[in-house]
């Protein structure tokens, strides 16, 4: 009863269906085949030929991997296979030479996942609240909207003084937050966000994102998040901007707010908060310590 770790191919979706998790509606089922391919690399733990364990990681920059999937077999749980495998994928990850970090985002809840991550070296590095409404009641004020910066050389600079420098966690996508650096920040991407500033302070960037629901993601990770003028109206503005150009669209607002500040949200904000997500992590020079 050995256990074989071998990589998941979109035709093994039915040993997938056939795993006893306990999931009403996974999401990994239904999107199986986008999971194996691209950028998304996905492995099972198989003892006797059964599937007792995935794991995987999805790339990002080329640089960065972002480990999940993390599901298990409940008739095979209590004999140390998700840390095997996740332990192996992590590994795997840092095969690419190009790659600088390894991480995982787990919510608060998810005990289990968080004894895992910790037990193959991974750090925790930050705890940020899912921030998501339809529409900002409560938090726009009158204030004037912020200019918005076009040109991508000001763009780059902004994302080097306020988040390079001083290493924020910047979320790349809904539920993918990393370490700031410039190998992070692509230029296609950053041609594609929006950028507003006032007064020489601290940049909002905003961005178009799907996570089944269509997103104006707006980034803010700095303490003054509640006390800008003008800031929340600018972040309204730039919804009402993408909602008018995705008209076949519901489009709302999804905002990562640091642990530290959730309690500064008014009595009458309209985000329903789940349990905050646990950003955990291990950059190279780290993993090459444990060999």
């Amino acid at each position: 009863m050995n256990p074989i770790i071998r990589q998941l191919l979109p035709s093994d979706k039915n040993l997938m269906e056939n795993m006893y998790t306990g999931i009403e509606d996974d999401y990994i089922i239904r999107i199986f085949d986008k999971l194996c391919t691209g950028n998304h690399v996905l492995f099972g733990l198989f003892i006797d030929n059964q599937l007792v364990s995935t794991a995987g990681y999805s790339l990002f920059s080329s640089h960065y991997a972002m480990l999940g999937r993390l599901r298990s077999d409940l008739r095979y749980q209590g004999n140390g296979y998700s840390k095997q495998l996740t332990e192996y994928i992590r590994d795997q990850a840092f095969q690419a030479e190009d790659l600088d970090w390894v991480g995982a985002n787990t919510q608060k809840h998810n005990i289990p996942a968080q004894n895992v991550l910790s037990s193959i070296r991974l750090e925790k590095q930050a705890i940020l609240y899912g921030c998501a409404a339809k529409m900002l009641d409560g938090l726009s004020d009158i204030e004037n909207v912020w200019p918005e910066i076009t040109h991508l050389e000001e763009k780059q600079e902004l994302l080097d003084t306020y988040h390079v420098k001083v290493n924020t966690i910047f979320p790349i996508e809904c539920y993918y937050p990393f370490p700031s650096s410039p190998r992070l920040f692509q230029e296609e991407q950053i041609n594609s966000w929006r950028f507003f500033q006032e007064d020489g302070l601290p940049p909002l960037i905003t961005k178009k994102d799907i996570k089944k629901e269509t997103y104006l993601h707006a980034i803010y990770p700095h303490k003054d998040l509640f006390q800008r003028p003008g800031l929340w109206k600018t972040i309204a503005k730039a919804q009402n901007e993408l909602q008018i150009a995705c008209p076949d669209e519901e489009v709302h607002v999804w905002i990562d707010i640091p642990a530290s500040l959730i309690d500064q949200l008014p009595a009458d904000h309209p985000f329903e908060l789940d349990s905050p997500w646990f950003l955990y992590g291990m950059d190279r020079a780290e993993w090459e310590k444990l060999s």
